[in-house]
């Protein structure tokens, strides 16, 4: 491949390459292999070269939520709000659980561990605003909310999304706090969309849909707990970057979920 830009090779103009020229003598120690021991010890062994192994996904994907505090939120919400039986869900599809992630959010505790789990997980991504589609993102936005301000980072400031817009007063389909510099929810304002249970995602596409219409710019999505139902693969079809605090399978078994990607 040539080089990109000339006179990489350091050569001046008419000169030819030859052998390389000599170490500095008080770099030569540096280059001979090590003098075998004087005391009867066993030599070093060398050490064994780094590996260049490419992560695996898992690794690439991996949550930067503390693992304890995981942990304990999904200790929590087994104990809540996870139903076994047979269930219809806002989709459509049939399910043997259900979780009611609102008989934890709405408790002091489960309120604490989804903000500050909430807020680890989208973090990285640098939202200036967070929430999503009503009632599921209406309780979670304020935890999130809250939890940034105890952070003492950058705050991240909470939105809630109608079905619909309103009827009366001031017609609008979102609620929402003010940012410092103006309108929270505006054109080029970064953020944060989030849902309790993501299934097929038609929720929380809603939210998304309602947000860059009003010019903003959706850097991340997440939920409390993906259901693996195909929601995940929607979301991320719409070219929009997706994770969970954590995973359900079939039979309502909680699992540590993936970052934001």
């Amino acid at each position: 491949m040539p080089s990109r830009c000339p006179g990489a090779t350091g050569l001046q103009p008419g000169a030819t390459t030859g052998a390389p020229p000599a170490a500095p003598p008080h770099l030569l120690r540096h280059l001979q292999p090590p003098s075998p021991p004087t005391d009867g010890s066993e030599p070093l062994t060398p050490l064994e070269p780094r590996s260049t192994m490419t992560p695996t996904t898992d690794e690439m994907h991996a949550t930067p939520v503390a693992p304890e505090l995981l942990d304990e939120l999904a200790s929590v919400l087994a104990a809540q709000s996870i139903r076994k039986g047979d269930f219809t869900l806002a989709s459509g599809a049939h399910s043997h659980y259900y979780c009611d992630t609102k008989a934890t959010v709405l408790s002091p505790r489960g309120a604490r561990l989804c903000g500050r789990a909430l807020l680890q997980l989208i973090l990285p991504h640098r939202p200036q605003a967070v929430g999503g589609l009503a009632m599921g993102a209406a309780y979670l936005a304020t935890a999130v909310a809250l939890a940034s301000d105890e952070d003492g980072q950058s705050p991240v400031f909470g939105f809630t999304v109608r079905a619909a817009t309103k009827d009366h007063g001031i017609r609008n389909r979102i609620d929402c706090s003010w940012y410092p510099d103006g309108p929270l929810i505006a054109p080029g304002r970064r953020v944060a969309l989030i849902d309790d249970v993501v299934t097929s995602a038609g929720s929380i596409l809603q939210a998304i849909d309602a947000v860059q219409e009003a010019g903003c710019d959706v850097v991340a999505v997440a939920a409390v707990l993906d259901r693996r139902a195909g929601g995940a693969e929607r979301i991320r079809e719409r070219g929009l970057a997706f994770g969970a605090l954590l995973e359900a399978d079939d039979n309502g078994d909680l699992h540590h979920g993936s970052a934001i990607h």
